[in-house]
């Protein structure tokens, strides 16, 4: 082998590297992508979910709102006793005037996050 040849094979080296390399970062790229896509997938549905448990939460407040403007004025706020189908939303009211975070809130009760989040927001709002 020649001088002149193996200056061109040495000089075609970094090229065929470079183009190797390029290839990988490629090849990865298209496999980040592909994740990435599953990952918006999953987090869609999981918005969906969260929306659908605000959205539920959302008619029960309007449910309530009408009993309550039914009721006798001056009756103040329905009773909720343990019978009832109310009877979550006290328990989770009461687990978050004791402190829990809303994790542990839905754990306890068997309600969504979204629920027991609305629950403390409403506890927090100012009193009309």
């Amino acid at each position: 082998m020649s001088v002149a040849e193996l200056t061109l094979w040495i000089g075609a080296l970094p090229g065929t590297l470079a183009l190797l390399l390029s290839l990988l970062a490629l090849r990865s790229s298209r496999r980040a992508g592909v994740e990435l896509s599953r990952q918006c997938a999953r987090l869609e549905r999981e918005l969906a979910s969260v929306n659908s448990a605000a959205i539920g939460m959302g008619q029960r407040l309007i449910a309530l709102e009408k009993r309550l403007a039914k009721a006798e004025p001056g009756a103040g706020a329905f009773p909720m006793d343990n019978s009832g189908s109310d009877f979550p939303y006290s328990q989770a009211n009461h687990l978050l005037e004791q402190g829990l975070d809303v994790e542990e809130v839905a754990r306890r009760c068997g309600l969504s996050r979204a629920e027991v989040s609305l629950l403390g927001a409403m506890a927090m709002a100012p009193q009309r």
